[in-house]
């Protein structure tokens, strides 16, 4: 009960800190995705077995065509991830943890509990339980943390001249994987002058480590605290829900880094962000933030530990945090991954870093047995392709036919 009450205060502090009308004028993509059912202005298709849903208008519309459209998705995930996750772990503490979660949606931006608000009225879900859907990435770390992420991006050079790719693996707890049949490329695009964005989420969920927007931005986010540690920052926006934030009112990667040096997280995060022609990452913990290129000038690796230099970063004991089996495992995968690019250095494009991201973890690549998704973007054309692993191999999603 010790460690679930303390691993408790650890995702508080982190989550706290965490209408009907007619058919709008948005275009219907081009690409080759399967339409499944229109509502309110909204569409929602499919990408093979992925679900792409594209909102359209203000935020509570977008909410009331996000519910409209996913609502047995919804309720399924609501099934799997929170009722099931309950059901397998009955020593966690249900009404307290729901009572915590429910304080972050008090500060969640206007906009997104106007989603939030959307989604009550059409999607069958009351606010309570949306709210722990957006919260369900948190719930297994009630238990254990997570620390198992990889990026790569490659530009210059090491595409030959082409443009950057960039790519993620969303590494987490085995349960996730089984959430993989709500698997969703949520499109939002307001109509108050924001960015239009898209995320990679489960069913009904806002908040996400994945985005992008027409601005030509692209980013995966890591959790930081193997090096970063697991100091919190009460008051701070919850991650996952500042990731969309600044992607909605970013139209540059300068925007992005103003934002970001700017800010400061409730718990230590690694976010990289890429446009067409570069790739950073930023390493951030609650009282500093410092960015840092590539090993290699067109070629950047991340995995979950800080590499710029000049932090100097101690446990509680004293010790360093790259000492810990965390940070080990960490420089590991950093290792491969990097290894990976040189070999292919002068000809990575879409296709080889789908390629480099398929290499399991015992070759030297970045997927281990419970990936649960990964993603290959080329920012410059507003191409997506998403893997959710040991459900959907790589399929492509055109954002730019989707994003209006």
């Amino acid at each position: 009960m010790r460690k679930i009450v303390s691993a408790l205060c650890i995702v508080m502090l982190f989550t706290i800190g965490l209408a009907s009308g007619c058919e709008r004028g948005t275009k219907e993509p081009r690409v080759d995705l399967e339409k499944v059912s229109a509502f309110e202005g909204g569409r929602l298709y499919k990408a093979g077995k992925i679900f792409v849903v594209q909102l359209n208008g203000n935020y509570h519309e977008m909410g009331r065509q996000y519910g409209g459209l996913m609502k047995s998705q919804i309720e399924k995930f609501y099934n799997e991830a929170i009722d099931g996750y309950f059901a397998k772990n009955k020593e966690l503490p249900r009404e307290t943890i729901e009572e915590e979660f429910s304080k972050s949606y008090k500060i969640y931006p206007a906009r997104f509990q106007q989603i939030l608000k959307g989604l009550e009225e059409t999607s069958g879900m009351n606010l309570q339980q949306l709210i722990m859907i957006d919260s369900a990435v948190y719930l297994p770390l009630l238990v254990a943390m997570s620390d198992m992420c990889s990026f790569a991006a490659a530009w210059g050079d090491y595409t030959g001249g082409g443009p950057l790719v960039c790519a993620r693996s969303f590494d987490y707890f085995p349960e996730f994987q089984e959430y993989n049949d709500t698997l969703t490329v949520a499109v939002f695009n307001p109509d108050d002058g924001s960015r239009s964005i898209a995320t990679i989420v489960n069913a009904g969920q806002i908040g996400t480590m994945s985005v992008f927007n027409d601005a030509n931005l692209a980013m995966g986010v890591h959790d930081g605290t193997p090096s970063g540690g697991q100091v919190q920052l009460a008051g701070a926006v919850p991650t996952m829900i500042n990731n969309v934030a600044v992607f909605l009112d970013s139209s540059d990667f300068e925007i992005v880094r103003t934002y970001t040096l700017s800010t400061l997280p409730r718990i230590a995060v690694i976010a990289n962000v890429a446009d067409p022609h570069v790739a950073r990452t930023f390493e951030k913990t609650t009282f500093e933030c410092k960015e840092r290129g590539g090993q290699e000038d067109g070629l950047l690796v991340a995995t979950n530990h800080f590499i710029e230099p000049t932090w100097d970063l101690k446990t509680p004991e004293g010790r360093s945090t790259h000492e810990s089996a965390d940070v080990q495992d960490s420089t590991n995968r950093y290792n491969g991954i990097l290894s990976l690019g040189e070999q292919n250095k002068g000809k990575i494009d879409a296709s080889v870093m789908k390629q480099i991201f398929d290499v399991p973890i015992s070759e030297g690549g970045p997927t281990r047995p419970t990936t649960m998704y990964q993603f290959v973007a080329v920012p410059a054309e507003l191409q997506l392709w998403v893997k959710a692993c040991k459900y959907q191999d790589w399929v492509l999603v055109e954002l730019g036919e989707l994003f209006d």
